[in-house]
């Protein structure tokens, strides 16, 4: 058995819908806190504290829609690792622009459940990059050969390190 496989990975709406409520709780927490938190505050610094809840919801939000890319992941039956980045075409028929390209190596913290994956990749520059793959991300077919070869990824990487250790 071969664990090649190649995976176009789209944003996932689940993720991007769990951030914004995410987002608007931390908003309508400062809210609530600086209009009812007992105490000798003043008003100055109940406005202060509500509009730095509203600013990290409004920035945590602004850097999840800025993070969303849609992703080509090529595993090779080597275990060699192809990360494509690109966007989306403006018509169906244009190819899509490739923003990013380059090998990419898994990393031990890769988080693999059986309803999402959270691949933590070093790339070819040095930066570690972690992609969220969740079940709405790609097909059902194309998750369970992502969760298998990566696992194969991590175990075979393990035994590798068991080597060089000896």
């Amino acid at each position: 058995m071969s664990i090649a496989v190649s995976a176009d990975i789209k944003p996932s709406r689940l993720l991007l819908l769990v951030t914004g409520f995410a987002c608007l709780c931390v908003a309508l927490t400062g809210v609530l806190v600086s209009l009812w938190m007992p105490g000798p505050l003043s008003g100055l610094a109940r406005a202060a504290l509500a509009a730095i809840c509203f600013l990290a919801a409004a920035l945590a939000l602004v850097l999840a829609l800025r993070g969303r890319k849609a992703i080509w992941l090529h595993i090779s039956g080597t275990g060699q690792i192809r990360v494509v980045e690109h966007l989306a075409a403006a018509s169906s028929r244009a190819k899509p622009q490739v923003v990013k390209a380059g090998l990419a190596q898994l990393l031990a913290g890769s988080t693999i459940w059986p309803g999402m994956l959270l691949l933590r990749l070093r790339l070819e520059n040095g930066k570690v990059r972690t992609i969220p793959i969740l079940s709405d991300s790609v097909s059902e077919d194309t998750f369970r050969a992502l969760s298998v070869a990566c696992r194969w990824l991590i175990s075979h990487n393990t035994a590798k390190a068991r080597m060089l250790e000896k």
